[in-house]
């Protein structure tokens, strides 16, 4: 059995998100391999997006190594503070989800700072900080050292569902905790990028739907 993937095809897929987000960056997902459709390959092939994300520290040292020099997202953050070096030495973007992670970087010493990027769970309940906690949260960042930038980020749970509320719902929780704060947010992944232009903010995530 032989798969053939058509570079091409990602290009033109990207181009279907530009066309859809004016004025949004782009943060193309190419997790798990690319989707499995191997990563190396497919960064190469996205090389007009503004950043990339991946899930874990192994996967955005792949992009480094094959000499992508894009912004590159950790989607789950640091799994263990040992691996904050590497990710302050390779300009690796995280992602704060849980409190531990919030001291975990108040106690670390690095060369470089870090960006980070704030993920609220308006929902989707996988990872997230709750929308009261992000006050705190951000008081303590913009506090810490080893952070030189702050986002934030959520994940929609229903976004291919038009007739679901769900969004809206989680949309007005978002709007709600960023209001007023002047932060770059992102907001849709391929469902919601497509189906809701609400979600359309600063950033835009797609992944599947480049595939």
């Amino acid at each position: 059995v032989c798969a053939v993937i058509d570079l091409a095809a990602l290009r033109h897929n990207l181009g279907v998100v530009r066309a859809a987000t004016p004025g949004a960056r782009v943060m193309a997902v190419v997790k798990a391999n690319g989707y499995g459709h191997g990563l190396r390959e497919v960064a190469t092939a996205l090389l007009s997006a503004d950043a990339f994300a991946v899930s874990c520290l192994d996967e955005a040292l792949a992009q480094r190594e094959a000499g992508l020099l894009h912004p590159i997202v950790l989607l789950e953050g640091f799994f263990d503070s040992s691996e904050l070096r590497a990710m302050a030495a390779h300009r690796l973007d995280i992602v704060v989800h849980a409190e531990w992670q919030l001291q975990a970087l108040e106690q670390s010493r690095l060369q470089r700072p870090l960006r980070v990027w704030v993920k609220v769970d308006t929902g989707m309940h996988r990872i997230g900080l709750q929308p009261e906690q992000v006050a705190g949260a951000l008081e303590r960042l913009r506090a810490c050292r080893v952070v030189r930038e702050i986002r934030l980020m959520t994940h929609l749970a229903y976004a291919d569902d038009r007739s679901s509320d769900y969004t809206h719902q989680q949309l007005a929780v978002f709007n709600q905790v960023s209001a007023g704060l002047g932060l770059e947010r992102s907001i849709a992944n391929s469902a919601g990028l497509l189906a809701w232009p609400e979600a359309r903010s600063d950033w835009v995530r797609p992944g599947i739907m480049l595939y």
